[in-house]
């Protein structure tokens, strides 16, 4: 297993509990920190971080957002891991 570069390209997941849509990102980010233990992901709950979610530019959820790039469903393996170092 590869170690993940995460001090550069470090995950935010805009996300919401009472949002269906972020179910299955949700479960893909679990599942990648599973696979994956050194991966950091910062989770936002939109719902009581208003003023950042305004500052970063959200308007709608969820958002995986890692090396300047934003994902609005759950990425796929193949695309994600390359952006944290892993080779897919």
């Amino acid at each position: 297993m590869e170690k993940p570069v995460t001090d550069k390209n470090e995950i935010t997941y805009y996300k919401s509990k009472i949002c269906p849509k972020c179910i299955p990102a949700s479960r893909f980010l679990k599942k990648l920190k599973e696979d994956y233990p050194g991966v950091k992901v910062n989770e936002v709950e939109i719902l009581f971080h208003m003023k950042a979610v305004k500052e970063a530019g959200i308007h709608s959820i969820p958002v995986i957002e890692v090396a300047g790039k934003r994902f609005y469903k759950a990425p796929s393996r193949e695309e994600f891991l390359p952006l944290i170092g892993i080779k897919a």
